[in-house]
């Protein structure tokens, strides 16, 4: 089901190149009045960037903003220390539309290294765009050889690109230390809500799965990175448009588990519910502390088509002021997390329609399956619109 769906998703997305030369690294409305006035892009937008790109900067002229000076002026740095201009460049004194800049190597290196810093007088700028000088997949993010120790960081992407059931792709060519790990952080270099950590064993398969969730995008600020330990070496960060549909998705990818998954659960929820690779043998919900919360044999176990199973557990309103409190909970089990969700109607027993208090019982035991005779173990007791837990 789930799981089916992303390796379908991602097969047919990794088969296709969109041809796109004109990226657009930032949009906005600022006025450059004087020198001291700047537009500053990230490097992390240039990852296109070649000998032979062009780029242009979409302007007003607004000759109001120094009325000191009857001309215009604008020109484009590299963000290291004393803003020396980009290699190739020079100010130029626009009257039109736009100013652009054709890039030779070193200068499209500078763009990948430090992002630029543009400058100018009498003008608004109001978005920047690089023309690459191919086609070229606009969904690539990042690519290069960053190798994350001594909980460095890198791979920085800007979360406008991003929309809720996208996914990022990380590729790791190495996954480094067995004790290695690497987190998702948002400019504040907080853990970004709605992520999970990545360990070593995920790093290990080569590449990993983080699902963009709606906490995601309203938690990551200005930009995405990565911050970890442990020498593994990731090469490349893609997006992959629509893998997943995010409705009622905290977080979404493969994880081995205990996997620590970092969100703000809303008070007033009264279930969880896992989705697991497989049967586990057993499996909790659990505080970052890692004292269990709720176990399996509390759980409604629904046996998917594709082989996953979906555990819902049921979450207190102490165990909500627990999980928020550090805004992190762990789910540890024998099998794989592919998702942590707040319950839909994703349970075949919780979703039977029925409203007469007088209708027939029903049994079902923890896999779902109904059961004609319950004895000599726990089964869900259904009627009506009621649903409960009982032990024969």
């Amino acid at each position: 089901m789930i799981k089916q769906l992303l390796v379908s998703t991602l097969a047919i997305a990794a088969s296709m190149t969109i041809s796109a030369t004109t990226i657009k690294v930032w949009e906005g409305n600022t006025q450059l009045k004087g020198w001291g006035d700047n537009v500053s892009v990230p490097a992390s937008e240039f990852t296109a960037a070649s000998e032979g790109s062009k780029l242009v900067v979409n302007i007003t002229v607004d000759m109001t903003l120094d009325p000191a000076i009857n001309y215009t002026n604008l020109g484009v740095k590299t963000n290291t220390t004393g803003w020396p201009e980009l290699d190739g460049t020079g100010f130029q004194n626009p009257t039109g539309t736009d100013a652009s800049w054709d890039l030779n190597a070193t200068a499209a290196s500078q763009l990948k290294n430090t992002g630029p810093i543009i400058q100018g007088q009498n003008i608004v700028v109001t978005s920047v765009d690089l023309i690459t000088a191919e086609d070229i997949d606009p969904n690539i993010l990042f690519e290069g050889e960053l190798v994350i120790s001594g909980w460095n960081s890198g791979a920085t992407i800007n979360p406008a690109k991003l929309n809720a059931g996208d996914a990022i792709k990380y590729t790791f060519s190495a996954p480094g230390s067995a004790d290695g790990k690497v987190l998702v952080k948002n400019s504040s270099w907080a853990n970004l809500l709605g992520t999970a950590k990545i360990g070593y064993s995920d790093m290990a398969t080569d590449s990993v799965i983080v699902g963009v969730t709606d906490e995601m995008l309203q938690n990551a600020s200005g930009s995405i990175f990565v911050q970890g330990d442990g020498g593994c070496t990731i090469t490349k960060v893609e997006r992959i448009p629509d893998a997943f549909n995010p409705t009622n998705v905290i977080c979404y990818g493969e994880r081995a588990c205990g996997a620590n998954v970092f969100t703000v659960i809303p008070e007033g929820t009264s279930k969880l519910s896992v989705v697991f690779a497989k049967m586990p043998t057993w499996a909790q919900i659990c505080d970052n502390s890692w004292s269990a919360l709720h176990s399996n044999d509390e759980a409604t176990i629904v046996e998917n088509s594709d082989g996953s199973v979906t555990m819902t557990f049921p979450i207190t309103a102490e165990d909500i002021a627990k999980i928020n409190n550090a805004k992190e909970l762990v789910v540890n089990s024998d099998q794989k997390l592919i998702s942590l969700n707040y319950p839909g109607a994703e349970s075949a027993i919780e979703s039977i329609e029925a409203n007469d208090t007088n209708a027939p019982v029903e049994y079902f035991n923890l896999q779902g399956i109904r059961v004609a005779n319950p004895e000599n173990g726990i089964f869900i007791r259904h009627q009506g619109n009621q649903v409960s837990k009982v032990r024969m």
